[in-house]
């Protein structure tokens, strides 16, 4: 089992028809329970950070459908919940997140769609997230990546601002 977060790169294939990319199962020895797909009209959607605790924690299979995005895990195992880790991710990408791992990700253009598997059951009782803004790290990557970055045009769920 994977047990840190990391980039896969899929291959996307072309043709008249439009585009067809793989998952990435192969790769993983993972029995998947759900299939989520999260459309985001507007570039600077943030989901997250979530994840699930104790006997409901979950690890994903993240892939950019269309778009691009900069998805972003904190490692919960360390007690200091310092270090995260950036991905830059566009149509096609995977990113693999073990179990014990916070998630999210902020949209870096206009509809952009996300899937994720995950090899556990939702339980909204077990569920936590960490405030994104609590992590300087976050705001500066994205600056980095766009200079025109602005926080008052984010789009997040009123559950992600505490």
């Amino acid at each position: 089992m994977r047990e840190k977060a990391e980039k896969i790169k899929n291959c996307i294939f072309f043709d008249e028809r439009g585009s067809f990319s793989p998952l990435s199962l192969n790769l993983l020895d993972k029995v998947w329970v759900q299939s989520n797909v999260s459309v985001n009209p507007k570039k600077w959607t943030l989901r997250g950070l979530h994840f699930q605790k104790g006997w409901y924690s979950q690890a994903k299979l993240i892939k950019v459908i269309k778009g691009e995005i900069l998805d972003f895990v904190v490692d919960l195992r360390d007690d200091t919940q310092s270090k995260i880790e950036f991905f830059e991710m566009s149509e096609g990408d995977e990113v693999i997140v073990p179990k014990g791992y916070a998630h999210g990700f902020i949209t870096l253009e206009d509809h952009t769609v996300v899937q994720y598997l995950v090899d556990n059951e939702y339980n909204p009782s077990s569920e936590g997230n960490l405030v994104w803004t609590n992590f300087g790290s976050i705001l500066d990557k994205i600056k980095e990546i766009s200079p025109e970055f602005d926080l008052s045009k984010v789009t997040i769920s009123k559950k992600d601002l505490i």
